[in-house]
């Protein structure tokens, strides 16, 4: 038992260390998606005692803004406590997948659940996955969902109710977490309905030693019996699992009722993703692009999963019994691509879904496959060595004074010597790892070493921070009562600026290029941005602001206020009422 917890322990904890590794990084860096930025932003309004969607308002479920706000309870309120949540947070991921791993296949489980989360920890990274997206903070709550199921076919209620709660809390990450949902029900009724055969198989085996010849009625009383025993336990399944699974759904719409916020929480959270969801028309030409774009950027998984139907069908040919958890894995792999689907959108942190089973397909037809190669045992040579030793010594000596087991001590010393030749299988396996491992290893290295450099030896504390070189710039010259006004860049610059935000919707795409969504027009916000008059207007070099909004901001910038400074494309510009003269920033 104690060998099991300290094994379990150091896998965890090598899991994290390799999060830690390839992660390192991103500890030093203020911005590493657009949508990070709003949950801190949200997350800090929320510890300030403001509901979500009340000061600062996004269409997301409320659950992303309350994990952010509870890591920074724990860790402290900055940005690195995020970058620790996403380093836990795949790590746990990781380390349930190899726990699913395990369960697949009796004999090879263990590597397959290794081989799965490393390859999770490294590929988590892509597809904008080294922030803290809501695809990487919701995976753990999908993955320990999968693993209660996989670990247990014939599941408890109060395992059937904790895998609804953990969904639950997913879905209130993303509610495309429902289509992970959908694979889980769907393999809990496949799990279902192979209990059904057993028991009927049972039912038709020898009774008192004699085959029933007369199987009516023993089916009569028997069969039926376990019949609808087991469609009432489907339905209780099912029960147990959507009252876990709207638990916490029920519990934060209370909250907003009795707050006085409920109008506003359903808006944001429901009719604002319909209408987002609507905005957009769905397009083959735009899935195909960027599943091209996913497969050079991902190509050992894709490969894999491309191999697995020829593995499948050809080399494991007549034992799909056997392989029947890697069927498994495509449910879930077929599910999660549903919600890729219906995003319509196709961003590549969308893809981050598909991940988990991904991972724990790869590795499953990896390890599998590498098997089939021929091996070499070292240690079966060995042995053969020994035998074919002690058949020569039994023909030159009485079989009386032969003494196996000081042959077996003499032989072995020389026979350890034999230089350890490692299998086919290994040779195969280390070809297809080492490219994508020590990539990886490598890049992050550099990049690691490059922060630590340049962060603590050449003491730049903004180097490679565009972000936190324009709040540096700004803290210096507005006070806390100011306002600024960020129009098409990082929201993050309202965190790292300890001045006050003149709108709501900090997240700038929501008023420049989405306004359909809000309940506000966006022209109407904008001219109550600009009656606060803020000190400074952020404005990036980027064409995605509407032709509208940027006309009406034009002439407030005409009239009120002048170009100060341009940093790294992003000019600030100043009111007139303060007399500073413009100068160039580099």
């Amino acid at each position: 038992m104690t060998k099991n917890i300290n094994q379990k322990l150091i896998i965890f904890l090598g899991f994290f260390l390799l999060s830690f590794f390839l992660r390192f990084w991103t500890l030093f860096v203020s911005v590493l998606d657009k949508d990070e930025s709003i949950y801190i932003l949200g997350a800090d309004s929320l510890l300030n005692g403001n509901l979500p969607y009340t000061e600062i308002w996004d269409n997301k479920p409320p659950g992303i803004f309350i994990l952010f706000s509870l890591t920074m309870l724990m860790f402290g309120n900055s940005i690195v406590s995020i970058r620790i949540l996403s380093i836990l947070a795949t790590t746990f991921t990781s380390y349930f997948l190899y726990k699913i791993g395990k369960t697949t296949d009796a004999k090879q489980g263990e590597k397959i659940g290794l081989l799965a989360g490393g390859l999770y920890a490294i590929f988590s990274l892509h597809n904008d996955g080294a922030a803290a997206n809501g695809e990487i903070l919701f995976a753990p709550f999908v993955t320990g969902g999968f693993l209660l199921l996989f670990q247990n076919r014939k599941l408890s209620n109060i395992k059937v109710f904790l895998i609804g709660l953990i969904l639950g809390i997913g879905m209130q990450i993303k509610y495309l977490v429902i289509m992970d949902v959908l694979g889980l029900v769907l393999l809990g009724s496949w799990f279902r309905k192979e209990e059904v055969r057993r028991k009927e198989s049972e039912v038709k085996r020898k009774k008192n030693g004699k085959l029933v010849n007369n199987f009516q009625e023993f089916t009569n009383k028997k069969f039926s019996f376990v019949f609808n025993n087991l469609t009432f336990s489907w339905c209780k399944f099912y029960i147990i699992l959507g009252v876990g699974l709207i638990l916490p759904a029920v519990i934060i719409a209370v909250i907003y009722l009795f707050s006085g916020y409920f109008d506003e929480y359903i808006y944001a959270t429901i009719i604002a993703n319909s209408k987002y969801v609507a905005m957009l028309n769905f397009s083959w030409s735009d899935l195909l692009s960027r599943l091209r774009k996913q497969v050079l950027g991902n190509i050992l998984l894709w490969l894999c999963l491309f191999w697995s139907p020829i593995y499948l069908f050809v080399f494991a040919r007549g034992k799909f019994r056997q392989e029947r958890n890697l069927i498994y894995l495509f449910l879930w792999f077929g599910c999660a691509f549903l919600a890729v689907l219906l995003s319509k959108r196709f961003y590549n942190h969308y893809f981050l879904q598909l991940l988990p089973p991904l991972c724990l397909i790869s590795g499953y037809v990896i390890i599998k496959s590498v098997d089939l190669a021929p091996t070499n045992s070292v240690e079966k040579y060995h042995y053969r060595e020994a035998n074919e030793m002690k058949k020569i010594t039994a023909k030159t000596e009485k079989p009386a004074f032969i003494n196996y087991q000081k042959l077996d001590a003499i032989a072995r010393p020389f026979l350890s010597k034999i230089p350890v030749m490692p299998s086919l299988a290994n040779i195969i396996l280390c070809l297809i790892l080492i490219y994508p491992f020590a990539q990886a290893g490598y890049n992050k290295l550099s990049k690691n070493w490059e922060f630590i450099y340049y962060r603590y030896i050449q003491k730049i504390d903004t180097w490679d921070d565009r972000e936190a070189a324009i709040a540096k710039y700004l803290r210096q010259r507005i006070s806390s009562n100011d306002y600024i006004y960020v129009v098409n860049y990082e929201p993050i610059i309202y965190y790292l600026v300890p001045t006050k935000i003149p709108t709501k919707y900090a997240f700038s795409s929501h008023l420049t290029a989405m306004s359909q969504i809000l309940p506000i027009d966006a022209l109407t916000e904008l001219d109550k941005i600009m009656t606060k008059n803020p000190s400074y207007i952020l404005l990036a070099e980027k064409d995605n602001i509407s032709p509208e909004y940027r006309n009406a901001l034009n002439q407030y910038l005409e009239t009120s206020y002048f170009l100060e400074t341009t940093i790294q494309n992003v000019r600030l510009y100043k009111r007139q009422d303060n007399n500073f003269s413009a100068i160039h920033y580099e």
